[in-house]
């Protein structure tokens, strides 16, 4: 066998160890800042999954559904006032092979339904190389488009208003499963029922919760989409990892944000 053949057969034959390969979840200890308390644990069969470790976020891609289990991002004020615009390069994980992953062609004519970012892009307008890293399919699922540019984007900003108010925030989301999911694409690429998104501020221990589901929901408040983490687990089917002191029983008050300031003071930055 020819050099290059064998370098080959070995880059594919670790690939395909990786992909899958049965252990309990962990978190890559390069990735361990943008998940500090490690990795959750599934309460009934950990689906396989691989861990993909990114420049300024972490996921647990789900080998058979082709999305992200569990995505963790450390969010600090610097962050979210980053100025480089939106570039839509949406692309297949290569750190994924081909059969383990979602595929453009997958998503293309699916009405109805975004590419939906787990870890948002805007969370990440403060580097070019990491907010490339963002439109990874491997952070993606099938989501409603009237939430993802509605209702879970109003999330999604306020998230990044009380990292600008509050200081360094951890961030956690992921899907929701019920029974048998409907799939798109060739490669069957699995539609959450639901999406659940939890936020820690480390320095006082509180932690809001959420939970939306994949259905078009209007923009606007976002206490009726509150829940307990206990909730989020249960729901979920996972138990989350988490500081001590963080109730998973209690509903934390809402943080009080202002998106009117927040993007003031991002046009001031950003020199708009």
């Amino acid at each position: 066998m020819k050099a290059s053949s064998f370098a080959a057969l070995t880059v594919f034959l670790a690939v395909c160890v990786m992909v899958g390969s049965g252990d309990a979840a962990q978190i890559p200890r390069n990735c361990s800042t943008q998940a500090p308390w490690g990795a959750p644990a599934w309460k009934g069969k950990e689906p396989p999954l691989t861990p993909l470790c990114r420049t300024a976020y972490v996921a647990l891609h789900d080998d058979s559904k082709l999305v992200p289990d569990f995505v963790s991002w450390n969010l600090t004020t610097e962050h979210v006032l980053g100025c480089i615009p939106r570039k839509d390069s949406f692309a297949p994980d290569p750190d994924l092979p081909a059969g383990h992953r979602a595929e453009l062609s997958d998503y293309k004519g699916k009405k109805g339904f975004d590419r939906g970012h787990f870890a948002p892009n805007a969370d990440f307008a403060w580097d070019a190389n990491v907010q490339r890293e963002s439109f990874y399919l491997s952070n993606m699922s099938p989501q409603a488009s009237h939430l993802n540019q509605w209702q879970w984007e109003r999330l999604e900003e306020a998230t990044r208003a009380w990292a600008e108010a509050r200081g360094a925030l951890v961030v956690m989301d992921g899907p929701i499963w019920k029974g048998t999911p409907k799939t798109i694409g060739a490669n069957k690429v699995a539609i959450p029922t639901a999406y659940w998104k939890i936020v820690v501020d480390p320095d006082t221990n509180e932690a809001l919760a959420f939970i939306m589901r994949n259905v078009p929901t209007t923009k606007g408040d976002l206490e009726p989409f509150q829940v307990t983490i206990a909730e989020v687990e249960k729901e979920a089917g996972i138990s989350l990892p988490l500081p001590k002191g963080v109730s998973r029983t209690k509903q934390g008050t809402l943080w009080p944000f202002d998106l009117t300031a927040f993007k003031r003071d991002k046009a001031k930055k950003c020199k708009k």
